[in-house]
């Protein structure tokens, strides 16, 4: 499933490819062109590519861990190198603590029979709850909405410095960007700022900011947010309602019958087995209805 932040990264390396090179220490030396590659061989392909003179540039962003996130790499760095038969370099864009399995060393090695014949493949890891905040918020506007996810000022905790992060950020901005990308940049701020706190205190912390208010996509982010909870809240009602109901007809529920309910996210499907709850003689003949 896509989420939010992936194609909110994408359009951002896709619009700002020199402040993403730059972020790697790397600089374009002549024009970037953005591939959109068609490997048909696997069924979900890569973030982003970027091509540079006579190489590749791999962008993977991961931001939950992955055990089979290294041979995933080096299967796309293979078939890069194979479809445009330029050298590849690959770099994984950590984007918060736990996609770190903390076994992530940017290699893979091995050798069936030693001394005749080996593979040995490695790719960059750039974490970026590591770089410096301060570096974010001075770098080109591509990756300013990155400083949300940055390493803050020591002595100060998350909740702390993010105030006045957000407030420098949104400076910038006004700034130095345009009309159409102002609000667009804002919103991928505020889409990144979901990878470190509730969408509640995000909400929160960038309501006050006017171009975020004339951003349609953050009021659809905000609609789609608000819908969810609603679904949430209504979830959670009708299961109350269906083990207090039950809890008089059927008797007292076991743990797993609990445990069953609360697992259950579908409102229709609640509200269906409280209907139900006169046709049953016991909690196992209710969970059973098809």
């Amino acid at each position: 499933m896509s989420l939010p932040f992936d194609a909110t990264l994408k359009d951002l390396v896709a619009s700002h490819a020199d402040d993403w090179l730059a972020m790697m220490d790397e600089t374009a030396g002549g024009p970037v062109q953005v591939l959109t590659p068609d490997l048909s061989t696997v069924t979900a392909f890569t973030d982003i590519v970027l091509h540079l003179g006579d190489s590749l540039r791999h962008l993977d962003f991961q931001s939950g861990p992955d055990s089979a996130l290294p041979r995933r790499i080096l299967l796309y760095n293979a078939l890069l190198f194979d479809a445009y038969d330029l050298p590849v370099h690959s770099v994984v864009i950590l984007l918060r603590p736990r996609a770190n399995r903390g076994d992530l060393t940017g290699t893979v090695s091995y050798a069936p029979r030693p001394g005749r014949g080996k593979l040995e493949f490695g790719f960059e890891v750039l974490p970026v709850w590591k770089v410096p905040v301060e570096h974010l918020l001075s770098s080109g506007l591509g990756t300013l909405p990155l400083a949300v996810l940055g390493q803050m000022p020591v002595g100060q905790t998350l909740e702390e410095a993010l105030p006045g992060v957000i407030d420098r950020l949104v400076r910038r901005i006004e700034t130095e960007a345009s009309a159409e990308e102002g609000p667009i940049l804002l919103t991928a701020s505020y889409v990144l700022m979901g990878l470190r706190l509730s969408r509640e205190r995000a909400v929160e912390l960038f309501q006050g900011v006017r171009k975020m208010r004339d951003s349609t996509t953050y009021q659809a982010i905000l609609d789609e947010g608000r819908a969810e909870g609603e679904l949430r809240g209504r979830a959670e009602e009708a299961r109350q309602l269906l083990l207090r109901l039950g809890r008089k007809r059927l008797g007292k529920p076991k743990q797993k019958v609990i445990d069953a309910i609360h697992s259950l996210n579908d409102v229709n499907r609640l509200e269906f087995l409280i209907e139900r709850l006169l046709e049953v003689s016991s909690w196992q003949e209710l969970l059973q209805t098809p």
